[in-house]
Order: structure tokens, then sequence, then C-alpha cells
């Protein structure tokens, strides 16, 4: 399990697999796509949530450093550029929290099933 992906389950995801199994994914990714803190209390969970937020503060910062804005002129082209790159950023990093929420849902439930299949005693035929 790597520290730095967001996209990897955390050891408390992993001890958590049956509560995290009953939230239902539709109202996590809508939750997360709307308002993130309200997504966070449903699934009490968030690191992986503040991780990509993370990421997404480095890039903009990069990228308005990228772009040289150090004025604030409205006819200014440079500014337009990064505005316009800051929205895909931003866009970006909410589809990606409004995916990690839902992948972590179903990926409990398919850890929960597979539990439950090793747990189960075979049938005899």
């Amino acid at each position: 399990m790597s520290v730095w992906n967001p996209f990897e389950p955390t050891q408390r995801d992993i001890k958590r697999t049956e509560k995290l199994a009953t939230k239902n994914p539709a109202i996590a990714g809508i939750l997360s796509f709307f308002f993130v803190p309200f997504a966070m209390l449903y699934l009490n969970r968030g690191i992986n949530n503040l991780k990509i937020a993370g990421y997404t503060f480095i890039i903009t910062i990069l990228l308005i450093g990228m772009t040289g804005v150090k004025t604030y002129d409205k006819s200014d082209d440079k500014l337009d550029i990064a505005k316009a790159a800051i929205n895909l950023v931003s866009f970006t990093s909410s589809v990606a929290m409004v995916l990690e929420n839902i992948r972590a849902v179903t990926l409990a439930r398919k850890r929960k099933s597979q539990e439950d299949l090793i747990t189960s005693e075979p049938s005899s035929i």
C-alpha cells in the first residue's frame, strides 16, 4: 500500500469493511460532488479526500507560478489562462473525489463478499 496514492484503501478502510459496505455508493458520490465534508462524515473517512485536495492545491500553485500571473488586470490574457486551468484542475479534483468515494464503497462491498465466501461452508454435492 502506498501512503501517497489516494485511490488505494487505507488500513482503516480495510478494518471498517463491514461499515463501509453498508453505505450507498450513489449517496457517497452525490455528497462528495456537492459538499465534500458531508461525504467525509457520511463515510466516516477523509484522508484520501484530503490527499486529493492537497494534490489539487499543489497543482494549482504550480499552474499559477507557470503562467506568471503577477497582476490582476482584467484585460490580461495570462489571467484568463490561469483561471481556465484552475477551473479545470478544480473540476478534475471534484470528479476524482467522487470516484474515490464510490470506489471505496464498492471495494468494501467486494472485500465483504469475498470474506463471506471464505467463511461460508462449502456445500456438499
